[in-house]
């Protein structure tokens, strides 16, 4: 009698053991249970992150454009495999609950120009397509699922404004590699880009190498980019991002290494001898000067004129042979041929106006070569395609725009009008080529449209007002919003 009482615990222990028993398989296991208990506060751990990123752009700018990963066509650049890489870690950091929660306009708008291409793609299969149609098709998709990863991972991934700082000063870093590299080949020192090689990557075609335009033995580099065009216009895109570092450069010796930056850069895109770089070098300054004071637009006009007539000096004939392709464009068999292919683009289009024929089926051996990515844009998505590629290319000016009027401090402010002008000179050299079937402008489109959204979230987590700015009197490169002027004078008028 005395030994009952202990047994009823061990009974007790022996029915709650029989309870809470589970299979095996169904068990938890403690990882996955530590994981989904562990908040970080990016996608992987910061420096991790950061690395990938970084990896991407290395590649991105460092490798010919025309290396791919043996077997894997067009779409087997070593950055497409990031890319993908990177959009299922974000996924899986979403599932996880390790997203910044605050509102992030960026993701509504990778999300709804993912979804207009997924629809599109359903279209294309809809109407059945051939095989070298269907296997363009999945390559457009892949791609747009790396891009759409890699802006993701850049808008919600990068944890501190220092570390967005030095991922884009690794951009104008490398730009002014590439831009180094095309200078060395138009001056016939070396061609580099017979030497950049990684093992297991193979030319899907053949590279480049340097051409003439102008006259015969005046040459014209696209460095390691796919074609001349893109390589002007990829350092135009990025020549407000250098000027903008070079600006707000903190000591002696940095100054002078972001400044040989801006003139590597500005100095390489004449040697493309192209009209969509120089279209695209003169809206993107005049977009960043409009936030300068005029002060400051006074001395940037100056500088421009004196280095021209500089360059002009050390290169005679380039300058005038750019000239030349806008004076003489009536005459211009490439332009002529643009204007006559808008008849065949026009019925075309007629028999699918809303949806296309498909997102990523317009190929030029089965239709023609058009040279302009509005109207590939057309005939693959319809005007809903057209819609989708506007609003992708301008909704992130619009964002970038909100923190340049309400920014923190001078630097933010323009950093945020460095970023936006590179969106609205992406749609109009889109109108002159067909830039989405050039991987290098692809890629800076979308590390840009990440960055927007990386300031973005982290000038809205700082604790100042969100009120438009007017400027401080110590700011030199950031002038006061007209419409805080506006208001201003309205409330002392009210007075």
């Amino acid at each position: 009698m005395s030994a009952a009482p202990p047994a009823a615990p061990a009974a007790s222990k022996r029915r709650a053991r029989v309870s809470t028993w589970r299979p095996a398989l169904l068990v938890e296991p403690d990882s996955l249970r530590n994981a989904r208990s562990v908040r970080e506060p990016a996608l992987l751990k910061p420096i991790t992150t950061l690395t990938v990123l970084i990896a991407f752009l290395a590649l991105q700018f460092l490798i010919p454009a025309r290396l791919v990963i043996g077997g894997m066509g067009a779409v087997g650049r070593p950055t497409v495999a990031l890319g993908i890489l990177l959009a299922f870690i974000w996924a899986l950091s979403a599932l996880r609950g390790q997203i910044p929660g605050a509102r992030q306009p960026i993701r509504w708008i990778v999300a709804l120009y993912v979804a207009v291409q997924l629809f599109g793609y359903a279209v294309g299969f809809d109407r059945g397509l051939p095989g070298i149609e269907a296997s363009s098709a999945d390559r457009w998709m892949i791609l747009t699922i790396a891009m759409a990863g890699l802006t993701l991972a850049i808008a919600d991934g990068i944890p501190t404004r220092a570390q967005l700082d030095r991922f884009l000063l690794v951009l104008v870093g490398l730009t002014t590699v590439m831009a180094l590299i095309g200078i060395l080949q138009f001056l016939g020192i070396a061609d580099l880009t017979r030497y950049l090689r990684l093992p297991g990557l193979s030319n899907n075609a053949e590279l480049i190498g340097i051409g003439e335009r102008g006259g015969p033995g005046f040459a014209r580099v696209a460095s390691t980019a796919t074609h001349y065009i893109e390589f002007g216009v990829v350092l135009s895109m990025v020549l407000p991002l250098a000027l903008h570092y070079a600006l707000f450069a903190a000591g002696r010796r940095q100054r002078q290494w972001r400044w040989a930056a801006v003139a590597l850069i500005a100095s390489a895109i004449p040697f493309s001898l192209s009209r969509s770089a120089t279209l695209a070098v003169t809206l993107g300054l005049v977009l960043l000067a409009t936030v300068w004071p005029w002060r400051q637009r006074y001395n940037a006009a100056v500088i421009a004129v004196i280095a021209t007539a500089a360059f002009s000096v050390v290169q005679p004939g380039v300058l005038g042979t750019i000239r030349s392709l806008f004076s003489n464009a009536d005459d211009d068999p490439s332009i002529q041929d643009r204007i006559a292919r808008t008849d065949y683009v026009m019925d075309l289009w007629s028999l699918r106006p809303w949806f296309g024929r498909g997102a990523g089926t317009v190929l030029p051996e089965q239709y023609i070569l058009l040279d302009n990515q509005l109207y590939m844009t057309l005939l693959a998505g319809g005007v809903v395609g057209v819609a989708g590629l506007v609003i992708f290319l301008l909704a992130p000016y619009f964002v970038a725009r909100s923190v340049r009027l309400r920014g923190a401090d001078q630097e933010t402010r323009h950093l945020a009008q460095a970023l936006a002008v590179t969106l609205p000179v992406s749609l109009l050299v889109s109108a002159t080529f067909d830039s989405f079937s050039f991987a290098t402008f692809v890629g800076v489109v979308f590390v840009v449209t990440g960055a927007i959204g990386a300031l973005w979230r982290l000038d809205h987590e700082s604790p100042h007002e969100r009120v438009l700015q007017v400027a401080a009197p110590g700011d030199k490169y950031v002038a006061t919003p007209l419409m805080a002027l506006w208001k201003r004078s309205a409330h002392d008028q009210q007075r």
